[in-house]
This record gives C-alpha cells, sequence and structure tokens, in this order.
C-alpha cells in the first residue's frame, strides 16, 4: 500500500467542511444517549448540518455547552467545563505566544501531516474522554528530555494529565502524545 502525501500548502491544516464534521465526528456520537449535539455559526445561530453556513462550534451537551470544540481554521480548541485544549496548526505555532497559550493544554503532536479524517477522529477520541465531566483537573508536568517536542515562543513543552471526574464506575486512560486523561 502506498504511503499517504498530505500538502496543505500554505493553507490551514484544519479548514474542516460540514460534510467531513458530520462524516469524522458528528456521527461517532449518533448512538450515545449522553451526547446533545448542537451545532452553531459563527454568530452563535444554530445550523443544520447540511447548510451552507460553515460550522463554527459544536455542542456536545446541547444547551449546557461545557462540552464544545470549535473550528478556528489554525486552531481547534475544545472545551470542558472551562478549561481549554488547544489543537494549533504547526504553520503557525511560532506565532503564539505565553500570554494565548497560559493555562491552556497544548497538545504538541503533529497535526499537519494527517488526513482531515485522521484529526476528527483524534478529537472524537478526546471528546469521549470527556463526555458527562463533573469536574475538571489539570496537571502539567514537565517533558522529559528523551521526550522533547520543538520548541515555540508559547512556553516549554509540557505533558498533561487530564482527570476528570465523572459517573464512570470503571475508569480509563488514554494517552494523545503529551496528554494523558484519565476518566
Amino acid at each position: 500500500m502506498k504511503e499517504k502525501t498530505i500538502n496543505y500548502g500554505s493553507e490551514w491544516c484544519m479548514q474542516f467542511s460540514n460534510e467531513e464534521l458530520y462524516e469524522y465526528l458528528i456521527t461517532t456520537f449518533e448512538s450515545n444517549v449522553d451526547v446533545l449535539i448542537k451545532t452553531l455559526s459563527e454568530d452563535d445561530q444554530e445550523v443544520e448540518i447540511t447548510s451552507n453556513i460553515p460550522i463554527q462550534f459544536i455542542c456536545f451537551d446541547g444547551e449546557k455547552q461545557d462540552l464544545f470544540i470549535s473550528f478556528n481554521g489554525n486552531q481547534t480548541p475544545i472545551f470542558v467545563k472551562d478549561e481549554e485544549l488547544m489543537f494549533i496548526d504547526e504553520s503557525t505555532k511560532g506565532s503564539y505566544t505565553t500570554s494565548d497559550t497560559f493555562g491552556n493544554v497544548v497538545y504538541e503532536g503533529t497535526l499537519r501531516n494527517t488526513t482531515h479524517k485522521e484529526m476528527l477522529t483524534l478529537f472524537a477520541e478526546i471528546i469521549t474522554c470527556l463526555i458527562g465531566a463533573i469536574e475538571v483537573e489539570i496537571i502539567e508536568k514537565e517533558v522529559p528530555s528523551d521526550k522533547q517536542y520543538k520548541k515555540y515562543d508559547y512556553d516549554k513543552s509540557q505533558s498533561y494529565e487530564i482527570n476528570v471526574q465523572n459517573n464512570n464506575s470503571d475508569r480509563k486512560k488514554k494517552v494523545f502524545e503529551n496528554i494523558t486523561i484519565y476518566y
């Protein structure tokens, strides 16, 4: 099988179409009774997934909006209980500073060499860990010297432990590059 080649060129790698959002993200949660999908435009108006109006936000808990994702082209943040997990296009990471990322979780994995399907699948896996969160605790840790990531102006590389308090009696753990989620 031939290796896939991704070339976003000068375009941001996270410019998703409504169709991609539906196919690779929303359908993941269709049978989950704990998820109430609400799609919103840039001006916070509810929009249908089949609309020509670009989707800016997807809420996974309906009106509560304690768990949602936002699509900004060069950055896709996931918000849970007022905490922000930032997924930044590597081509723009150099323009981020400490004040942009302070207090937030920053994913240090590579996104530009992945397809939209792979990125949206990653986001779906992370969101799955956050569904039903009652409380979220984030612990920042220094990255071991043998696992350093590329240095940017926003700070030295961090690894993060995210402890999600929920009603699950069977606790699980998932690792996404420098982010470990216990849920």
